[in-house]
Parts: structure tokens; sequence; C-alpha cells
């Protein structure tokens, strides 16, 4: 499946990954994205994953705080990624504990997502056996 205008900034969000990932790659490349392939499955605690979402984005060291609220900061600056849009993939999510830290991150995601929405700006966020999501077409 090819999606027709398949980045707009209007459909920034966050989605449950398609089964054709590497189509949803190419395209968002394609399209102008930067792309960023986030495994969470090692993660165990908040300190780990937001270590890891900061590695995948390449988030200045000296800038990145380890909260929720540095994390949303990081996903909303993205200043170093020269892009037309930003295009994340997160795999393991469920691995977070307590689950409660999963939700947390749905939830900086969804701001994020809305936040470059608001600026016309493409900002997707896919993630993996997220069945909660909707899912991307």
């Amino acid at each position: 499946m090819t999606y027709s205008q398949p980045f707009p900034s209007s459909r920034s969000g966050v989605y449950r990954t398609p089964s054709d990932v590497d189509r949803l790659e190419s395209e968002a490349r394609s399209g102008g994205h930067a792309w960023a392939e986030i495994g969470l499955g090692v993660c165990r605690t908040k300190q780990d994953a937001l270590a890891a979402i900061a590695d995948a984005v390449g988030a200045p060291a000296a800038s990145f705080g380890a909260n929720w609220d540095a994390l949303a900061d990081v996903l909303q600056d993205l200043s170093w990624r020269h892009a037309a849009g930003q295009t994340l993939r997160l795999r393991g999510t469920e691995a977070l504990e307590p689950a409660s830290e999963r939700t947390t991150l749905l939830e900086v995601l969804q701001a994020s997502a809305a936040y470059w929405r608001s600026r016309g700006k493409p900002f997707f966020a896919f993630v993996d056996d997220a069945r909660e999501l909707p899912e991307w077409r």
C-alpha cells in the first residue's frame, strides 16, 4: 500500500504501527522526514526509556533532564534534526514498569504531535502493538 500524501501536518499524531513498516519508513524518508527507531523492549524503568528516546533523537545531553517534562521539551524542539517532519517508531513500550509509565509516554507523544500540528509541521509516532491507538491508513 502506498499512502497518498502520507504525512501532512494535519495528520500529525500517535498511531499503531502498520504491518508494512519498511514502506512506512521509506515513504517518511522520501518525504523528507527524520526517522528514529526506538527500542524500548529492554527498558524497564522510566529512566531507561527516557535515555533510549533521547539517544534515538540525538537530544543534546546537556539540555536533557530525566523526566517526562524534559522529554516533552525535547520532542517539541528537535531543532537539531533538520527535516521537513519527524517520524518516530517505538517498539517494546509494553516493557515499561509500572504500566502507568507507558500511559504517560503516550500522553507525551500525543501532546508533542498536537504541538507540531498546531504549527503546521508533521510529527508522527508509531507504536508497535498499541491496540488502543488508531490504525494508520
